[in-house]
């Protein structure tokens, strides 16, 4: 079994680590700079680690031993290596900064990190995208040198075949659920629009 269209969604190496570790069930994203809007393009995906623009002041102190396990002397690598793959569970668009900021406790980031991300292009909204983390039998070695995977952009389509067959799950699925239970009470509990999801096993349903 292999990603449709080998779609790739290129995220900071740290996140990776901590999605695959089961440490972090979410990602907060507006699109890179070279991304005119940010939409959910694949309901499963591989994640690309980047090494671009992290520093441990990003992190919660707690947390910075992600940014520490995925330092590199040089950010942009010829090569990396794609270990987690993800489901999309649940998707939120989150236009209040008082509501991004209650994610806090679900994230690695600083709470100076989460409203940078808020502050990136104003007009549009953060998604906030639940997933079910999946860790390779074994890592795949990719060129990063590519052309098509550089610049700051969020998907790309990986010219390598990456099959999925034999993965094992970043955490329990009951676990997953429970954790996605308390981020969305989180969410609720901060005023604001009223707070609707996209569930992607609806919409093939």
């Amino acid at each position: 079994m292999k990603i449709p269209n080998h779609t790739a969604l290129k995220e900071w190496a740290s996140v990776v680590a901590a999605i695959g570790a089961g440490e972090q069930i979410l990602l907060l994203r507006k699109g890179g700079i070279a991304d005119p809007k940010f939409g959910v393009d694949a309901d499963r995906f591989h994640l690309f680690p980047t090494y671009l623009h992290q520093k441990e002041k990003l992190f919660q102190p707690q947390r910075a031993e992600w940014f520490r396990r995925t330092d590199r002397d040089d950010p942009e690598p010829p090569e990396v290596e794609i270990d987690t793959w993800v489901e999309v569970v649940e998707t939120f668009q989150i236009r209040e900064l008082d509501r991004l900021l209650a994610l806090e406790p679900f994230l690695i980031f600083t709470r100076e990190t989460i409203e940078e991300r808020y502050r990136f292009r104003p007009e549009q909204a953060v998604h906030v995208i639940a997933v079910r983390g999946w860790k390779l039998p074994r890592p795949a070695a990719i060129r990063a040198d590519r052309p098509e995977y550089r610049g700051c952009v969020s998907w790309i389509s990986l010219e390598e075949e990456i099959p999925i067959d034999g993965s094992t799950r970043a955490m329990p699925e009951e676990t997953l659920r429970g954790r996605i239970d308390e981020v969305v009470r989180a969410l609720k509990a901060v005023p604001g629009a009223p707070l609707t999801a996209r569930d992607p096993a609806a919409s093939r349903s």
